[in-house]
């Protein structure tokens, strides 16, 4: 190991002289080259930089108090406890619905095309009657459902940076959820 490290060494020494006599420096070529060298040395041992893309991303998007639902006989899927799987082109939506005394997530199949800018992360939901527009506060990573110009609600998110770790929590909101439903019904006889 150390004799390759000496060859290496006496290498570059080698080439070096050749140079000198090939080309001659004069002081400013050589500070450029000192430069440039040190740059492309900098750059090779910088950590590579990560940046705020979306893809292979998830967002758990809650409303604390309708994480505590108790789930009557009325309720609809919770409107503002919703999670988002983004791939490359689309957004995939999971809810949580209540069928008899089951809390279970349902997830849109192949998902919804999404666009993104330097603030948001947008896309369209389009119901018999109206369309909606989700969208995500890069900045503050805010959920907003906009219908009309007007915001009809707006959540926090938590950002989940693995697959992994994003079904983690939609199976912990799962149980929360289903727990609190089963100590309401475990005061009643039936």
């Amino acid at each position: 190991m150390v004799f390759e490290s000496l060859v290496a060494i006496l290498k570059v020494e080698r080439l070096r002289l050749s140079l000198r006599e090939i080309v001659p420096l004069n002081k400013v070529m050589k500070a450029l080259l000192s430069i440039t060298l040190c740059l492309l040395l900098a750059g090779a041992m910088a950590p590579i930089q990560t940046y705020a893309g979306v893809a292979e991303k998830g967002l758990v998007c809650a409303d604390k108090g309708e994480l505590l639902s108790n789930w009557t006989t009325t309720d609809q899927p919770l409107s503002s406890v919703v999670a988002h799987w983004f791939d490359d082109k689309r957004v995939s939506t999971v809810i949580w619905q209540r069928t008899n005394d089951n809390i279970k997530t349902q997830a849109t199949r192949r998902g919804i095309p999404y666009e993104t800018d330097i603030l948001s992360i947008t896309w369209k939901l389009k119901t018999d009657d109206s369309e909606r527009i989700i969208s995500i506060d890069r900045k503050t990573g805010q959920r907003s459902v906009m219908q009309d110009g007007q915001a009809l609600i707006t959540v926090n998110c938590e950002i989940f940076n693995t697959e992994k770790a994003f079904q983690e929590k939609l199976i912990d909101i799962t149980k929360n959820l289903q727990s609190n439903y089963d100590l309401t019904i475990a005061k009643h006889k039936l």
